[in-house]
Parts: C-alpha cells; structure tokens; sequence
C-alpha cells in the first residue's frame, strides 16, 4: 500500500492529509517539534504547528512537555477505535433525536458506484428478518460471509446461486452450513439480491464509481425477481439431474 492509500485512508478518519502526513511521520521517525516535523515534510513551521495541534485535538497525539515542546503519535490502532467509538456515540445521538425516514413506497432507486453497492448488500443483508435470496460470484460472497453466518446462526433461510469454484470452498462451505446453494453461471460483476420477499437489487459491480445497481421495495418487481431466480434454481437442479442419469 502506497503513502497516497495510507493518507487516503487516515482523512477518512477525520484528519486533513497535511495532518495525515504529520501524523504518518510520527510514527515512523518517533516524537518530533515543530521544527523538526517541518524539516521532515518540507512544509513551514508554520503549517507544521498548525497540524500537530489538529492532531492533538482530534486525538492522534500527545504532547510531551519539556523545555521544548515535543509531540508523539497516539497509538494508530487506539486513534482508530476512539474515533471509531466516537461517531458511534454522534450515530446513536443522531438516531434519538432525528424524524425516522419515512416507509419506503414502492421506489426505484439508482445506486450508483461500487462502494456505496456494497454498503447497500451490508443493510440488506443486516435487516434480514426471515429469508434471502442471492445470486452473485464468489470474490462479492467471500466478503459477506460473517453476515450471512450471523443470518444462519438466527434461523433464517439463505439460498445462494455462486460459481462452482466458490462452492469448493472449505471456508465458504463451513461458514454458510445450513444454506441451500447451487453452482450457475453467475459473472464476476453481477448482484442479484432479494430479501425477506420486500427488497430487491441487481445490477453490476465494475470496480468503480460507474458501477449501477437498481434498488426497488416495488411488490411487481420483487415477484418478477423471486420468480425468475426459482426458475433458475430449478433448471439448475435439473441439469444436475440429467447430469446424474
């Protein structure tokens, strides 16, 4: 993973990237002043101030008193869980006192890229009551395995079309014991998900912000969706079948 990924990823926690690079540098070079943080980024004093103070208020680094002042990096996994633990708490605040969105009615929505797809498949996946239906390639599986466990481990039902290689899986094979799957030809970019017989998307992944997937809580589409995938469950089966004889 480059620097470029590391300080992409520290913004996402809520540093600026001149803050990110400040912080990257105290923990690889140890604890740093002003100067010698300046010194180690090529940026002024000033600007390197300016962004050890936002560490230490947004809690990335401590200051260390002496006859010159002097700054160290918060542990990055204790910085990570705090603000982690920190947005849960705004989330939770957020819920109490905000109007609940209303009952979907029959919308359909555009989900476009392939990042907020993903995040989509997540709740789906977590407001499972009773049952879902999926048809996607393995390397989209293999990443929600733990939910899908979870749904196994509360009764509900999974079926599952996936590529006959995911199907070997000694992993994916002990994580979704219980659940009903059969190999079909199912591409790497496709997702086709219905749940609890309320909730359907498909669409495609293409490994970035032009991926689309339609998402729809309509009664007609949900139907058409669970009639087609029955039908491809069951033309599966009788291939295996035929296979067999």
């Amino acid at each position: 993973m480059t620097t470029t990924n590391h300080l992409d990823l520290l913004v996402e926690f809520g540093l600026t990237r001149r803050e990110a690079s400040v912080y990257l540098s105290l923990l690889s070079d140890g604890d740093l002043n002003g100067y010698e943080a300046a010194k180690a980024l090529g940026i002024s004093r000033s600007n390197a101030y300016t962004a050890l103070a936002g560490l230490v208020d947004k809690g990335a680094a401590w200051l260390i008193e002496g006859s010159v002042t002097r700054y160290t990096a918060v542990p990055l996994a204790e910085f990570c869980d705090n603000r982690l633990r920190a947005l849960a708490r705004s989330r939770d605040k957020l819920l109490a006192a905000l109007p609940r969105q209303k009952t979907e009615t029959g919308s359909y929505i555009t989900i476009k890229g392939d990042t907020q797809i993903l995040n989509r498949f997540h709740h789906l996946l977590l407001g499972v009551r009773e049952r879902v239906y999926l048809a996607l390639h393995g390397q989209v599986l293999i990443r929600f395995l733990d939910e899908l466990s979870e749904l196994l481990k509360r009764s509900c039902k999974i079926v599952i079309i996936t590529d006959a290689r995911t199907l070997q899986s000694a992993e994916v094979r002990e994580k979704l014991a219980g659940a009903h799957m059969q190999a079909g030809a199912v591409s790497f970019d496709q997702v086709r998900v219905i749940v609890d017989s309320h909730h359907v998307m498909t669409g495609e992944l293409t490994g970035g912000a032009k991926a689309g997937c339609l998402y729809s809580d309509q009664k007609h589409l949900v139907d058409l969706f669970k009639t087609a995938l029955r039908n491809e469950l069951r033309l599966i089966e009788l291939g295996a079948e035929i296979g067999e004889e």
